[in-house]
């Protein structure tokens, strides 16, 4: 369903890259777990959880989730609204 495109961000645990919501037809924001933590199911766990607590907050300052998932090899993503700046 996402098209992902250039490398937006980088963190301690996650990337953050644009991406296009084929199915929607719009501009997102996608945020993969390092590769490297993939084979740490305590880590999933937590990326994971961090998918569902951001999925219920409504604040300004955070941007809204729109989908969570997982990828064809098994790792976990989160698709959120794309806020440049």
């Amino acid at each position: 369903r996402y098209a992902l495109q250039e490398e937006l961000a980088r963190g301690g645990m996650g990337v953050v890259v644009v991406a296009h919501d084929r199915a929607l037809g719009r501009t997102v924001a996608v945020k993969l777990l390092r590769p490297e933590f993939a084979d740490r199911p305590a880590l999933v766990g937590r990326f994971v959880e961090e998918a569902r607590i951001t999925g219920r907050l409504q604040h300004p300052g955070v941007p809204p989730i729109y989908d969570v998932g997982t990828r064809p090899d098994g790792s976990p993503f989160l698709a959120m609204k794309l806020i440049r700046g």
